[in-house]
């Protein structure tokens, strides 16, 4: 399995969400549309080994993670607006349960799951699953000399992690790993591991 943690400061936690305007009053929801695109969506098919896990820290009701699960996905289109349909589904439904519920993994489509969860309990469930949980940071290590088994990918978005996620990171002994030395958009990152492992999968 290939996973992937991103962290949306900014992104509504509503569904009223404007498809028109993806980029300015949804928080960049464009740019978690695109890094679900690169996450998951081949030339002629879809990456079934491939979880990716979105948490949303925009207003008005913060944390909200969103999981995709690349095996169960059905009817999502690559581009920004269909995946952006799919999120303000997932928001729809996360209004519609109680704060009970909101505990729990709830599907709202087929391979699309919503909860209350911030970035510290994405993390620790991961490194409690057992899992190689890296850091992509253009600072770090060159991933290329890495060989991975099960890893899970932390990714920040334009605003990137805060000082208190990149000291909880450096409490749990994560490892920074870097796909360049200079700063690329994340979907681009996903891209790139994504070829890495390919390649290392031959």
């Amino acid at each position: 399995m290939r996973e992937f943690i991103f962290k949306a400061n900014k992104t509504i936690t509503s569904p009223d969400i404007n498809l028109k305007d993806l980029p300015g009053s949804c928080g960049r929801l464009d740019l978690l549309c695109r890094c679900v695109s690169d996450a998951f969506f081949l030339s002629h098919d879809i990456r079934r080994d491939v979880i990716f896990y979105a948490i949303l820290c925009g207003q008005p009701n913060p944390p909200i993670c969103i999981k995709f699960v690349g095996s169960e996905l059905k009817k999502v289109s690559p581009d920004e607006r269909s995946i952006a349909i799919f999120i303000k589904k997932a928001l729809k439904k996360f209004e519609e349960i109680d704060e009970e519920q909101r505990k729990y993994w709830t599907q709202s489509t087929p391979g699309i799951y919503v909860k209350r969860a911030d970035f510290r309990d994405i993390v620790l469930e991961k490194l409690e699953e057992g899992k190689e949980v890296f850091y992509l940071h253009k600072d770090g290590s060159n991933a290329e000399n890495f060989n991975f088994t099960n890893p899970v990918f932390i990714l920040g978005d334009h605003i990137g992690l805060s000082r208190e996620d990149e000291d909880l990171l450096n409490k749990l002994n994560i490892k920074k790993i870097s796909v360049s030395p200079i700063e690329l958009h994340a979907n681009h990152c996903i891209t790139i591991i994504h070829n890495i492992l390919d390649k290392k999968s031959q």
